[in-house]
């Protein structure tokens, strides 16, 4: 049976690839597009919404269409790439500049995770429903510090990311960690933190990449005890085996 997704965080075309990744698993699949690629190709067994990060209430819209489309959601996956912010924000070097970067990359997560978790709780749900997966991915980059403190600066052939990325990085990461710690006795929502990092065989394959993680959730629901408080508040590695023995590059 068809699983319904939202996929926010890698907007499209970029975002093309983990998103196709998620319709070969079976998902069906909503993923959000910014205003400045309102015609941008959808991929095949996808529908796109516009993500206007800035916006309150374009993160409770982007949360309402995905309900109305589908009547309900499965799973919602929450997209952090530093490198895929990189070339937008990488540059910076005015204090001024830095608020595109709250607003875009630290208070828009913040939206639209309440949104969903606020929605999703609002709404009765069944008995025999398993809960929303609400899983947040963070796709890491060195810091500036690491690389300046590393033998090897450029690790693995990445650009380190900008003190101003660096740090909205770490306000997802913070941020992802204490959401889960607050729904990690919910019934109605199984949190899960993703990370990847630049040596990572996923890295540069979003494709492969989703294919892992909705392999890795399909595989909890055939576990026959739920996840510990432990697991749920541990940043999994991409690749990794699920707690059921499931994995690839484990």
């Amino acid at each position: 049976m068809e699983k319904t997704l939202l996929i926010a965080g890698k907007e499209l075309p970029e975002g093309t690839n983990f998103a196709a990744g998620a319709v070969t698993r079976g998902r069906r699949t909503l993923v959000t597009k910014s205003h400045s690629d309102a015609d941008v190709a959808v991929p095949s067994g996808t529908t796109a919404a516009v993500w206007n990060r800035p916006s309150a209430l374009s993160a409770r819209s982007l949360v309402l269409k995905s309900l109305n489309e589908f009547g309900h959601l499965d799973e919602c996956v929450i997209l952090f790439d530093e490198s895929y912010f990189d070339s937008r924000f990488g540059k910076l070097t005015s204090s001024a500049e830095n608020v595109r970067v709250v607003e875009e990359l630290i208070s828009s997560y913040q939206y639209l995770t309440m949104e969903v978790v606020a929605r999703l709780q609002k709404k009765s749900i069944e008995k025999s429903k398993q809960p929303l997966r609400l899983a947040f991915v963070y796709k890491s980059s060195p810091s500036l510090i690491e690389t300046v403190l590393s033998r090897s600066p450029n690790k693995a052939g990445k650009r380190h990311s900008s003190p101003f990325l660096s740090t909205a990085a770490a306000a997802f990461k913070c941020y992802a960690e204490n959401v889960a710690a607050s729904l990690v006795e919910s019934a109605d929502v199984l949190p899960l933190l993703v990370q990847c990092d630049c040596d990572n065989a996923l890295y540069d394959n979003d494709n492969a990449l989703a294919v892992w993680l909705f392999d890795y959730i399909s595989a909890l629901s055939s576990m026959r005890k739920p996840l510990s408080t432990k697991q749920k508040l541990t940043w999994i590695k991409a690749g990794a085996k699920s707690p059921g023995g499931f994995g690839i590059f484990g």
